[in-house]
């Protein structure tokens, strides 16, 4: 080893006297004298690994296309020009060109030459306008090599114009390190004041067609977003800096913009003006979330706050446009319809270009069309059509990953992901509702029809005065044909009265359901203590058979957990056995049930140190035939939005109050909470279907999200029941107070009130 370190440091001292310097071999010599290292080890990169990092960093030739473009956008250039050349052959040829600031050959050496330069990031804001720069990681030597086999790089700046030769196959071989592949450079005045960078890329490695080029127009049109970003979305100025205004960016292709290449992309004709509601949603510096909703169509506006915190995501704004393709709402229903499907999406802007995948029909990144939400809310990427602006400023850990294809999906990411859910489904859930209220106003002025059969009827009974004139044979066929038409009308009406108890029952079911949820959630928890006592039973057994008093308790808290599992049992059984046995309805005795289903809840209610006071006056009080279920469901719906308005409202004291009297000849029942009650701005829709003032992310195991349905179906069981459901006035200490009422038992009806 000592004469090869010899050798090698007497040739490399004969290169370096030598003239001219031969820079290859003395490159070579040295990386063959540092390999010889005694005391240390170090990296060597293969050349071949340049084609490695540009096909797997840069996947796309689209995404390698919009590097390019970004690294024109940092340099402070207003246009670039992207000609393509023999595309639709093999090996064709592509020209960039851009008017940004250029490179010096230091910038070259330094900064172009150097992979994973920390340039941008040292200086993340341009210098002339002010933009945040989008390309941070080096990625645009490797996009020229994802595209073509040759480069030769032109800039031009400070009156030097630079040339760079770049032939990445037959330079960049395997076997060959990285240090020792030579690029010739070349050197030449330019004119005074000239700048902008040139990029030839040769022998194509894809063969392009035109229809690729609508691709490509489909990508630079999100790459940056077709809304106005704020100011304060782009750079920042601080005391020192000044930035020249920024007159803007233009991408041609092939000597075209994009509305003269593709007129069909012009979104704000052809699309936005169809959309339903614009939604906006943006996080303070505090992270406090806001909401706003806006329809020219249905002429109405509204606002909510979120109760959320969304601190770790930073402040941020989005756009969304909400699309239902109604042709009561939409004139060319099907041409918007087709549009929404080929652009539908929510885009991800960071620095003000786009981050793939999101909003691709194919991704489907806040999970619209899947998962529990959409069996209500029922949208997809085609319903919308909007960005969430970033910037790497005021969201740091909102952070692109290495292949500029998505960001990193940490916390911050997920608590994204909640904050546009969640304004989504408000807004969603608002449209619904004042779509349902319109529908419920034109129902409600419409005449109700005449019964179809009692006209004909009326008709059959007059028919022989007015055919006594007429042929026996006529007057029979004319009667025959209108008992068959009446006949058909009976059998309408049998149709509609099936489909009236089928919907009738469908409630039923849902209120069933009502009740296996708290079945499910109790037995979980019986369940949950049963094991944890066994376990401590066991370690108890196991190590102190002497301590035989806390043996028997653990065995006694066992036989009670078992009891109450037992008697939960026995009561989902019921319920179920009730249903499935009968349609009828019963008169229903509120004491029981209201007793039963408080019972049901005693533990949950404690747990979340809730007291809980109730009376049934009197105590045989009794309701008109109805179903059991659906006094369960008004008892638990009422539970549930009193849990969410204590716990909204962070109420110190936290009680419930249920009575049942009877008013002339209603049963009413009163259910009070000690909440901050209901807004003056929804007491008037609060009975609507999706009028909700629970957070879609707010969980809790019986209380659940607010979905705006549980007061619609109680509501409905009241109508059904020839009842009604209100806001009173609550007693002195509460803050909120419903009433439900139906009629009372025929029976008690003669009876006097007590």
């Amino acid at each position: 080893m000592s004469n090869r370190l010899t050798e090698l440091k007497t040739a490399l001292q004969q290169a370096l006297i030598k003239e001219p310097l031969n820079f290859e071999h003395i490159s070579e010599l040295h990386d063959r004298l540092l390999a010889l290292d005694p005391q240390a080890t170090r990296f060597t990169v293969d050349a071949q690994h340049i084609h490695r990092l540009g096909f797997e960093l840069v996947g796309k030739q689209e995404t390698a296309l919009s590097e390019l473009i970004k690294n024109a956008y940092d340099a402070d250039a207003t246009y670039i020009n992207i000609d393509f050349k023999d595309y639709d052959k093999p090996g064709g040829t592509l020209l960039i060109r851009d008017d940004g600031n250029g490179m010096t050959e230091q910038d070259i050496r330094d900064n172009w030459m150097r992979l994973s330069t920390s340039d941008k990031e040292k200086k993340p804001i341009s210098p002339l306008y002010g933009r945040s720069r989008a390309g941070r990681k080096g990625i645009g030597r490797f996009a020229v090599e994802r595209l073509g086999r040759q480069l030769l790089l032109e800039t031009t700046r400070e009156s030097q114009q630079i040339r760079v030769h770049f032939d990445w196959e037959t330079q960049y071989q395997s076997g060959k390190l990285l240090t020792q592949i030579t690029n010739p450079i070349e050197q030449y005045a330019a004119e005074q004041n000239a700048h902008g960078t040139t990029l030839r890329i040769g022998k194509l490695r894809d063969k392009w067609r035109k229809n690729d080029f609508i691709q490509i127009w489909k990508y630079v049109l999100f790459l940056q977003p077709p809304f106005e970003i704020p100011l304060r979305h782009r750079a920042s100025k601080n005391e020192t800096e000044t930035y020249a205004a920024d007159p803007g960016f233009k991408v041609r292709i092939n000597g075209e913009l994009r509305n003269e290449a593709v007129p069909e992309f012009s979104i704000e004709k052809s699309f936005l003006a169809n959309r339903t509601a614009l939604i906006k949603g943006w996080i303070d510096t505090e992270g406090k979330g806001h909401f706003q909703l806006q329809s020219e169509i249905l002429e109405f506006e509204d606002q909510q706050d979120s109760q959320d915190n969304y601190q770790e995501v930073g402040t941020l704004e989005f756009e969304v446009s909400y699309f239902i393709y109604d042709s009561k709402l939409i004139s060319k229903v099907n041409e918007a319809r087709k549009f929404g499907k080929k652009l539908g999406g929510i885009r991800v802007y960071r620095d003000g270009f786009r981050v793939l995948p999101y909003g691709e029909s194919s991704n489907d990144w806040l999970q619209l069309a899947i998962g529990e939400r959409n069996r209500l809310l029922k949208a997809k990427n085609e319903n919308f059509f909007g960005h969430v602006a970033l910037t790497s400023a005021e969201n740091p850990a909102l952070e692109e990953t290495a292949s500029r294809e998505g960001l990193v999906e940490n916390e911050a990411y997920k608590k994204l992901c909640y904050f546009i859910n969640e304004c989504l489904e408000w807004a969603i859930l608002r449209v619904a509702a004042y779509r349902h209220r319109q529908l419920d106003i034109i129902q409600q002025n419409e005449p109700t029809p005449h019964q179809p059969s009692n006209r004909l009827q009326k008709l059959l009974d007059e028919l022989p005065k007015k055919l006594e004139k007429l042929p026996i044979e006529t007057q029979q066929e004319i009667i025959s044909e209108i008992k068959q038409a009446k006949k058909e009308e009976e059998n309408l009406e049998k149709e509609r009265q099936a489909l009236i108890k089928y919907t009738e029952m469908l409630r039923v079911l849902a209120s069933l359901g009502i009740s296996i949820a708290v079945f499910s959630h109790e037995t979980d928890g019986a369940v949950t203590r049963l094991k944890a006592t066994l376990t401590n039973l066991q370690s108890l057994t196991l190590s102190a058979c002497q301590k035989s008093t806390e043996i028997n308790e653990h065995f006694g808290q066992v036989n009670q957990t078992t009891t109450r599992l037992a008697d939960l049992a026995s009561y989902i059984s019921a319920q179920i056995e009730h249903s499935a046995a009968t349609r009828n309805k019963d008169n229903i005795a509120l004491y029981g049930v209201i007793k039963q289903f408080i019972e049901q809840f005693k533990n949950y209610l404690n747990t979340r140190k809730i007291t809980f006071e109730w009376d049934v006056s009197p105590d045989h009080l009794r309701t008109a035939p109805m179903h059991r279920s659906e006094i369960d469901a008004v008892l638990f719906n009422f539970l549930t939005n009193a849990i969410k308005a204590m716990e909204r409202s962070h109420a110190e004291q936290r009680r419930i109050k249920v009575t049942a009297t009877r008013q002339d000849n209603f049963a009413i029942i009163r259910f009070q909470d000690t909440g901050a009650g209901v807004a003056d701005t929804i007491k008037n829709s609060l009975f609507n279907a999706f009028v909700t003032t629970s957070s879609q992310h707010q969980r809790d195991e019986i209380a659940g999200p607010g979905c705006g349905l549980g007061l619609k179906i109680v509501s409905d069981i009241a109508k059904v029941n020839k009842g009604f459901v209100r806001l009173s006035e609550p007693d002195s200490g509460y803050g909120c107070c419903f009433e439900f009422g139906v009629p009372i038992s025929s029976k008690q009806l003669k009876l006097p009130e007590v």
